[in-house]
């Protein structure tokens, strides 16, 4: 895949249904197998499940497909429709805007579970968003949600990182390794890909704190697969997720989540 433009396919996207469907069945055969039905977990004494679903949306032009996961088996009913409902708001949160509103919008997302035990959840959403707009390719899109099952919370890089001061200077420095596969191949670094310094640390902090704004900003987001901690950068039109093993960094973050991760 480019960078910066959808795959193609066959070397020419005609329309994006049918990328779409190309793109849908290499990553059925490939990832979602696994999560396709259902992943359960134990935590506090109660099983859970994470099961699949799907949010559609083709009225006027637009061509949405947003697929997220749903926890079941709470006891507290009220709770799991909480969190249910924020995972859900958290992945269709790119249907929005001009596109959206003139009915233009395409936007195609699946899933991973990075990490689910009852007590966390952490997920990935990877996949295209752009306008309709005939022989011109999508955006790369990516984005991330992370859920303390126990408080209900989707938790924020400010909830779980204790020194932003350390965590931006160690990516400036490319202690994380970029793990973003771009035309098969990794290795991306921060220094080189966004050009951040050492007289950037208050405005990388500023920008981390606030968390996903828009497609419009660079934007800043985290999940954890229960070994590493990835903070994700995305732009409009790019993204780079930037990992680093959590031995490495649990002096600056919350005792308590890494405890909830079993650590």
């Amino acid at each position: 895949m480019e960078k910066g433009t959808a795959s193609e396919g066959n070397g020419k996207m005609e329309n994006w249904k049918t990328v779409r469907g190309k793109i849908t069945i290499v990553l059925i055969s490939m990832v979602i197998l696994i999560f396709a039905n259902c992943l359960t977990a134990a935590g506090n004494g109660e099983e859970i499940s994470a099961i699949r679903k799907v949010y559609r949306n083709e009225r006027r032009d637009n061509d949405i497909e947003v697929f997220y996961p749903q926890i079941k088996g709470l006891d507290d009913v009220e709770k799991e429709k909480r969190i249910n409902y924020q995972i859900r708001k958290d992945a269709t949160k790119l249907i929005y805007g001009e596109l959206y509103e003139k009915g233009r919008l395409s936007c195609w997302l699946d899933y991973k579970i990075k990490f689910f035990n009852g007590e966390i959840i952490s997920v990935c959403y990877e996949g295209f968003w752009g306008g309709i707009t005939k022989g011109k390719g999508l955006n790369p899109a990516i984005l991330t949600t992370t859920v303390d099952i126990g408080s209900g919370k989707i938790l924020v890089l400010e909830d779980v990182v204790t020194d932003f001061d350390t965590l931006c200077e160690m990516l400036i420095e490319d202690e994380f390794e970029g793990i973003t596969l771009w035309e098969g191949v990794a290795g991306n670094t921060v220094s080189q890909n966004y050009g951040y310094t050492k007289q950037d640390v208050e405005v990388m902090t500023k920008r981390m704190k606030e968390g996903w704004v828009s497609r419009d900003v660079t934007n800043f987001d985290w999940y954890t697969d229960g070994s590493r901690f990835v903070i994700v950068i995305s732009e409009w039109n790019t993204n780079d997720e930037f990992a680093i093993d959590l031995s490495e960094v649990e002096d600056i973050l919350d005792r308590e989540f890494l405890e909830k991760l079993g650590r």
